[in-house]
């Protein structure tokens, strides 16, 4: 048996199909899933609690714990670009923001993971703005409050955190004037009729370059060392489960409501549309420009050779990480969604 966490949020569709459609059975694996409301927690129990892999994560998030604490393996990739977005910057029906500049003195809601919070700061900062973090989620362990330096308190943004499931709740009840997330809370609010998504291109890729490689599966490093077939064959289901999403995407989409939040796992008609590549089509080169493009804006603190952590069935065997730093007890993810086999 082999525990395998899922983000659930709509980039993790390959993951989905590939327990849905029996492809890990078809391998020879025993999989357990378990959910979890973002790919922030799922990092932390990777990192702390044993869980060995899991997806799909955003990189700013695996590559701050890569960073400082100890590597992962990457596989698969979930891509967006101007004509396929998964981000969106939302706002609320009847709100009367048409600008980022007038996004000041409101609340603004986030996706609680250090990758949403930080790019959220990259898109005010090219407005000049910089933001407080009015609640910090308490799975954020690495997250600070925004250093807001030389930013003058009227140029300031309340940033409040908000999960997938809240996302209409809190817009049409005014706890947030807008929102950066993704699906499915994107899709809920939009159908909802209580928001508008604001601007008429898609935010990541406009600001940080299309296409742009948002995130992939991770591997803990250990569990590779320890047990390479098993990884490789996790691997190798994932990869069919990105050609069915390339195929049939519709499909992918139905066969994920069993692993979102009841109120907002219909994504028919989806919002987001990510795009997906397999192991073999994603290669080290892309996956280093990533993190190059992370490290220099100072989002993920340091700089890593990608090289030796790039997973493809294929991959030679790799060498056990230096050892880890002892597990402390811990509860279980905030918003846990499911455990299933």
């Amino acid at each position: 048996m082999v525990t395998i966490g899922y983000s659930a949020l709509g980039v993790s569709l390959p993951l989905f199909v590939a327990h849905r459609t029996g492809l890990f059975a078809d391998r020879g694996l025993e999989v357990k899933m378990r959910g979890y409301p973002t790919a922030h927690p799922l990092v932390e129990s990777i990192m702390d609690d044993g869980v060995p892999c899991g997806g799909f994560v955003a990189f700013p998030i695996s590559l701050h714990r890569h960073v400082r604490t100890r590597p992962l393996h990457y596989a698969c990739a979930v891509v967006e670009d101007l004509d396929n977005p998964i981000s969106f910057l939302l706002v609320r029906k009847g709100s009367g923001i048409r600008s980022i500049e007038e996004l000041v003195g409101r609340r603004v809601g986030v996706l609680p993971t250090k990758a949403y919070r930080e790019w959220l700061k990259a898109l005010l900062a090219r407005s000049r703005l910089g933001y407080h973090q009015v609640k910090l989620d308490k799975t954020c362990k690495c997250m600070e409050t925004c250093a807001t330096g030389n930013v003058p308190i009227e140029q300031m943004v309340s940033v409040h955190d908000v999960l997938p499931r809240e996302t209409a709740a809190a817009l049409r009840s005014g706890r947030v004037d807008a929102i950066f997330t993704n699906d499915p809370g994107v899709t809920d609010a939009v159908r909802s009729g209580v928001a508008d998504i604001f601007g008429d291109r898609p935010i990541l890729p406009s600001l940080l370059g299309s296409p742009f490689l948002f995130g992939s599966f991770v591997l803990d490093s250990d569990f590779v060392a320890d047990r390479p077939d098993e990884a490789r064959r996790i691997i190798a289901a994932i990869d069919e489960g990105v050609r069915f999403c390339q195929q049939n995407p519709a499909e992918a989409r139905r066969l994920a409501a069993a692993y979102l939040p009841p109120s907002c796992g219909d994504l028919r008609d989806g919002l987001g549309r990510p795009v997906f590549l397999t192991s073999k089509e994603v290669g080290v080169s892309r996956v280093q420009a990533a993190m190059d493009l992370l490290a220099d804006g100072g989002m993920i603190g340091g700089r890593v050779d990608m090289g030796p952590w790039v997973m493809d069935t294929d991959t030679p065997l790799p060498q056990r990480s230096a050892p880890r730093p002892a597990r402390r007890s811990r509860a279980e993810p905030v918003g846990l969604v499911t455990s299933c086999d």
